[in-house]
């Protein structure tokens, strides 16, 4: 029977996969820091005969091996400090996650001929202002000494080990940069999530600058599906694609569309950034993807729509109390 690990297992865009490799008649080997019996997002897949859950951190080498399944066919690596916040307030433990954990899992999957899917992100074009960006588009950053652009690094930094190997040693290996996930079970630490969130419970959402900035907000479901396509599909062996929703919309908007399907009369409290996280930080005005890559090689593109998406967010998180809790 075909079998996958999927690092990161706990989190939202995890989880999600799971679910659906479960789905699909997969055996999932699932690694996260989290305790099993605290991992509310695997509530799902807790029970199925077909998962198999390691608790661990991938900084540990041990850990990793242990983890480790040869027979497996991929390996999706999702594992990662997220969120400006935290890679805000510490730096070193988001680089230290991200190159230390993912250099032992390529030497494992080199080993054994383990194609890996490397989960990376939108933040890796930093704020190069040509829009949309191709995946071959230039990396345009800030300087070393403001903390924002650490993680647009750190993943860089895999991305150019994963294409080193892949041309050294012929290592399947394929690469997604995803544009703003959003949907059930997410962190309310990110502009959907924490909007729908402080909306149910009755509080002002947070607008960083007047909401100006525009992304380009991707369903999880639709990423998900782009995810195991990239893991899968012949075409995609040696290859980078951009996972993203090419719509864009504005910060202000999408938290006003938070608001309103939450049905609440409270509006957004701004926030300076420059008063809160002073030089350290640096903003994206545009992150806008051209998926066209995607949709040619992988078949993919995004489907649903920023209000759909975050209806749906909303029905979930009425359904699941311990979420608002």
């Amino acid at each position: 029977m075909n079998s996958a690990m999927v690092t990161g297992a706990a989190g939202m865009i995890g989880s999600h996969l799971i679910d659906r490799l479960l789905g699909d008649g997969v055996v999932v080997y699932g690694l996260d820091v989290m305790p099993l019996e605290r991992a509310n997002n695997l509530q799902e897949a807790r029970g199925h005969s077909n998962f198999h859950y390691m608790q661990g951190d991938i900084r540990d080498k041990e850990t990793i091996e242990r983890f480790f399944r040869p027979e497996a066919s991929t390996l999706y690596h999702l594992a990662s400090v997220v969120g400006v916040r935290h890679y805000m307030e510490d730096p070193l433990s988001l680089i230290d996650i991200a190159i230390i954990g993912t250099r032992n899992f390529i030497a494992l999957c080199e080993k054994h001929n383990v194609r890996i899917l490397f989960t990376s992100t939108s933040e890796v074009y930093g704020r190069n202002p040509a829009v949309p960006w191709k995946e071959t588009d230039d990396r345009i950053l800030g300087a070393t000494s403001v903390d924002r652009w650490s993680y647009s690094t750190s993943k860089a930094l895999i991305e150019h080990m994963l294409f080193g190997v892949y041309r050294k040693s012929g290592m399947p290996m394929s690469i997604v940069r995803f544009f703003n996930v959003y949907g059930p079970r997410q962190n309310p630490i990110y502009v959907v999530s924490q909007s729908i969130y402080r909306a149910l419970r009755n509080e002002a959402p947070e607008v960083y600058d007047g909401g100006r900035q525009t992304r380009c907000f991707t369903y999880v479901g639709d990423v998900v599906d782009g995810v195991v396509r990239a893991a899968t599909l012949p075409d995609a062996v040696g290859e980078v694609f951009n996972l993203g929703n090419p719509t864009e919309v504005a910060i202000g908007d999408v938290i006003d569309l938070c608001l309103k399907h939450s049905e609440s009369q409270l509006s957004p409290v701004d926030i300076e950034t420059g008063k809160k996280y002073g030089s350290v930080y640096e903003d994206i005005e545009r992150r806008v993807p051209d998926v066209s890559k995607a949709r040619e090689r992988l078949g993919w593109q995004a489907t649903t729509d920023v209000s759909t998406g975050i209806a749906r967010t909303i029905a979930w998180a009425r359904a699941n109390p311990w979420y608002l809790a």
